[in-house]
């Protein structure tokens, strides 16, 4: 009987504790334990007393469906890896109305970096200094450059490599970390021109940021 006992406690107490790993922060502090769902940009708590929260309302989250933890609700500027959808000189300038769980990948006094991938796996990357009430998107876009629009129209003008078209980056996460940086006189030149897209170089120059007085 003893053990009978025993190990009903020992199950009761482990679906007490798978319950409890879960949690909702709200912009005021209270916290909601409880399995999390997001649907329609409201965070569904599966608790002792099920609870309704507009994602605006929600700081923070500990979920396993989510491997981040820091609410976004934004308008996500949109951009495509897909060559068949850009344009020669053109750029789409899209945006969606979303909810985004970020991963914090990068924390320092001045800045702080974050990673979230959309539903098709495009990777965005965020920023939050110390006076941002909510991270902010770093943004890119993609777009095609050369001569195949001209070749078109002059095909005696515009030939051989004067036709060839290339992928180019609009990329304004530079100018956002410029103007955030400009006070910082030991980012070199060379540093901007060769800033990138990827995790590994904007932990970079936030290191070198953080390194100025």
């Amino acid at each position: 009987m003893k053990i009978i006992f025993l190990m009903a406690a020992i199950l009761f107490s482990a679906g007490c504790f798978s319950q409890e790993r879960e949690y909702l922060v709200k912009n005021n502090g209270d916290t909601l334990w409880g399995k999390i769902q997001l649907k329609n940009q409201v965070f569904y708590v599966n608790s002792s007393s099920p609870a309704a929260i507009l994602a605006d309302e929600v700081a923070k989250i500990k979920s396993d469906d989510f491997k981040g933890n820091t609410v976004v609700h934004c308008n996500l500027l949109l951009y495509t890896e897909n060559l068949s959808e850009l344009d020669i000189d053109y750029i789409k300038r899209g945006n969606i109305d979303t909810v985004l769980v970020l991963d914090e990948i990068y924390s320092t006094p001045k800045i702080n970096l974050y990673y979230v991938t959309n539903n098709l796996k495009v990777p965005f990357y965020f920023y939050k200094t110390p006076s941002d009430p909510k991270p902010v998107q770093l943004v890119i876009r993609y777009y095609l450059q050369g001569g195949l629009d001209n070749y078109d129209r002059d095909r005696a003008r515009f030939r051989g490599d004067r036709s060839r078209v290339q992928l180019a980056e609009d990329k304004g996460y530079v100018n956002q970390l410029r103007a955030i940086m400009a006070n910082c006189n030991k980012i070199p030149q060379t540093m901007w021109d060769m800033l990138s897209y990827r995790d590994y170089s904007l932990k970079k120059i936030i290191k070198k940021y953080n390194s100025c007085n």
